[in-house]
């Protein structure tokens, strides 16, 4: 048997035995139901597309509804106007839930709480037309110069640099997918460790590597619980489309597969693989060190805190607006950053092809560095399961 085949072996073995763990199903289904019970929720709490229930009372200047609804329509929000005979009929209305808010003598607003910016907006449009119509009824003027005056002007917006939808988009993607691949590789890396740490504790390992060499078994680990991982990912995003259909959610601005670009999903799963290649076998190389499941927080810590720094920079780089900084852009070709760093720039199309070309290559190389000195370490680390090894002991030990 060749060292591919134990490889698959070792990787479907991998594979069978954790997707048939009660913790991971019992987890994947929390998750997805969560997530659906999340989508649920967001439509719910979201903007409703009825219209706002305002109310006019007291002395009010003749036509205040219909410049209450002209100045709503200005706006682009849908109103309905109900006429009260005085303040009290409409604070009785207001803290009856049957209006948000009423304008009383054409001056003052009466609200629970402090209206929104729309509705103040809207009565103070309506207030100033009424008053400017009453006051050039006075003056004498002709209805159409009144018309004429208390007319809203449209206001138009003209950007010199617009931003373009899918920009914005695919700038909210990339960080969302920071985030993905940010507690993904944490989850599933630390999987490969507790797998070679249990396999140190129960012996088995001993067995393993009388048949199997280091390298092979490995790769193998990190492969199935990869494959597993992938797996997770794309039923949680099932329950995502899932919980879309069941709630379809209003218009909140969020971006969808077509704005973002398959392209562009593509290259986020890329980098996902290769991000999880390079955190699974830097655990993989810690998690030999040790002989406890006790002593893993001692060791997960390590590829957290090396991955910390690339989050911040794309948190920053989204709270800017997407403008890539040198910083960024020379960071994104260090291979423990790339898998998180690369896709940003790639989404908001600052990374030229030969960038990306290189940065890959970086990571390959890291990855196969990695399987190198983790195969090592883990094969002078495997048998000793008295305590804690150092790296130092683990690597000169794989010699004897």
């Amino acid at each position: 048997m060749n060292r591919t085949e134990h490889i698959v072996i070792i990787a479907r073995r991998e594979f069978t035995e954790r997707a048939r763990s009660r913790v991971f199903l019992v987890t994947m289904g929390m998750l997805a139901l969560l997530i659906v019970g999340g989508i649920f929720a967001i439509s719910f709490i979201g903007p409703s597309d009825e219209a706002i229930p305002l109310g006019v009372a007291g002395d009010s200047p003749d036509g205040l509804v219909v410049d209450i609804e002209v100045a709503a329509t200005a706006l682009e929000t849908d109103v309905t106007v109900t006429e009260y005979p005085d303040r009290e009929a409409a604070v009785t209305a207001i803290e009856s839930d049957a209006i948000v808010a009423a304008l009383v003598d054409g001056s003052t607003i009466v609200a629970n709480q402090s209206p929104s910016a729309t509705v103040t907006a809207i009565f103070t449009a309506a207030a100033n037309s009424a008053v400017r119509r009453e006051t050039a009824a006075d003056l004498g003027l002709s209805q159409r110069d009144v018309a004429a005056i208390v007319a809203p002007v449209q206001v138009t917006v003209e950007e010199l640099e617009p931003e373009e939808p899918e920009q914005v988009a695919r700038q909210v993607a990339s960080f969302l997918a920071a985030i993905v691949l940010l507690t993904s590789i944490m989850v599933f890396g630390q999987f490969v460790a507790m797998g070679i740490v249990e396999e140190k504790q129960n012996r088995v390992v001993e067995v393993v590597l009388s048949k199997v060499r280091t390298t092979s078994l490995l790769i193998g680990k990190v492969l199935g619980i990869g494959a597993l991982g992938l797996v997770q990912i794309a039923a949680l995003g099932v329950a995502v489309v899932a919980g879309l259909v069941l709630a379809p959610l209003p218009d909140l601005g969020v971006p969808g597969l077509t704005t973002i670009g398959v392209s562009a999903v593509a290259w986020l799963v890329f980098w996902f693989i290769l991000g999880y290649m390079v955190y699974s076998f830097l655990y993989a190389t810690l998690g030999a060190t040790i002989s406890r499941q006790e002593d893993m927080q001692s060791v997960a810590f390590i590829p957290a805190i090396a991955i910390l720094p690339a989050y911040f920079m794309v948190t920053v780089t989204s709270s800017v607006g997407g403008d890539v900084s040198p910083l960024v852009r020379l960071a994104s070709f260090v291979p423990i950053w790339s898998p998180i760093l690369m896709p940003m720039r790639i989404s908001v199309g600052d990374a030229a092809p030969w960038e990306v070309a290189l940065a890959v290559a970086l990571v390959v190389a890291a990855v196969f560095v990695l399987v190198r000195v983790g195969a090592r370490v883990y094969r002078g680390a495997a048998l000793r399961t008295s305590g804690r090894v150092s790296l130092r002991q683990a690597w000169a030990s794989a010699d004897e």
